[in-house]
């Protein structure tokens, strides 16, 4: 049963990681392409890692004028879908189901057991919220523990509402000319992240994962703390 390799001497905790994707309207043409190539460059990398094998699970969120949502799976299982772009963005649905799945989903730790690993979220946007998301913004802030998730936001081209991304995360960079070359190199520095975290179970040793402004027209976006006395 399920229940007792969670508890049971075999079980191997998890890595769960969640990709939260913009297939708005906005995304259609070379941007949601770029997309689907790089969900392919993440299932090739990590399949060819037997530490993320092991490890590594998927959930993907895909949000436009509804949320597609995929449930948590190991990578072996995983099968990238072929994403289109049409409708709004419902960011604030998106974020609201990821934090069902964290709290549905995730087995945490407990005085007696390890429960999985902290959570690994990137969120690719390339405009701004069209439904309600602050409520959704506060119960994922309010997630504690190994629940916790640590956030990177990705916010594409001219159009994308980044104080909306710095109320989700200090992990904010900018992409201002949206080319399928940074995404796709987004997307290869994403799997590098993974791998180096799925590398570092178990040894005990401290992750700092790079930042993806080596990309080319990738760059750290700073919020209004640049502005601070």
């Amino acid at each position: 049963m399920q229940d007792e390799g969670f508890m049971g001497e075999g079980y191997v905790r998890r890595l769960p990681i969640y990709l939260l994707l913009d297939c708005s309207g906005s995304m259609a043409g070379e941007p949601i392409n770029a997309v689907n190539d790089g969900l392919g460059i993440i299932y090739r990398l990590l399949m060819a890692e037997p530490q993320a094998i092991e490890t590594v699970y998927i959930c993907l969120i895909c949000f436009s004028g509804h949320v597609d949502f995929h449930s948590l799976i190991s990578i072996d299982q995983f099968i990238p879908p072929p994403l289109t772009a049409s409708g709004q963005t419902v960011m604030g649905e998106a974020l609201r189901r990821l934090v069902q799945s964290i709290e549905r989903d995730l087995t945490v730790n407990t005085p007696t057991s390890h429960g999985d690993y902290r959570p690994l979220v990137f969120l690719l946007t390339d405009g701004a919220p069209t439904d309600e998301y602050h409520s959704a913004i506060q119960q994922l802030k309010a997630l504690r523990g190994s629940r916790k998730p640590t956030v990177i936001a990705l916010g594409c081209g001219p159009n994308v509402n980044t104080s909306v991304l710095h109320e989700v995360t200090d992990n904010v960079f900018r992409m201002d000319t949206v080319s399928p070359d940074s995404i796709k190199g987004f997307f290869k520095w994403l799997s590098g992240s993974v791998l180096q975290t799925s590398r570092s179970i178990g040894t005990g040793a401290v992750v700092s994962m790079p930042p993806p402004t080596s990309i080319p027209g990738i760059f750290y976006d700073p919020g209004e703390r640049e502005l601070d006395v």
